[in-house]
């Protein structure tokens, strides 16, 4: 996997994930790890909070987890207080 950083991904950058089409709200990225809070369109649970999102060798997109939510406050709470575990 490819590490993404500032400036591949910024606000509004759009992308699709299999199925999922993603716009990201918030990205932070360090030398070893990323976070990045995404709006998934058309879904119930349309917000996630990411880390270490790469680029994969055949251009789609990853990431080492994700925690889904149904309101944005709760994930920009969730977004804030994972950026203190960044290293």
């Amino acid at each position: 996997m490819q590490r993404l950083d500032t400036q591949t991904i910024k606000p509004g950058f759009r992308f699709k994930n299999n199925s999922m089409r993603l716009t990201v709200v918030h990205f932070y990225g360090t030398d070893k790890r990323n976070l990045a809070l995404l709006v998934r369109e058309n879904d119930a649970c349309p917000y996630i909070t990411v880390r270490d999102l790469s680029e994969t060798e055949n251009g789609g997109y990853d990431w080492a987890w994700g925690h889904y939510f149904s309101d944005f406050d709760e994930v920009l709470e969730d977004y804030r207080e994972r950026l203190s575990e960044l290293p």
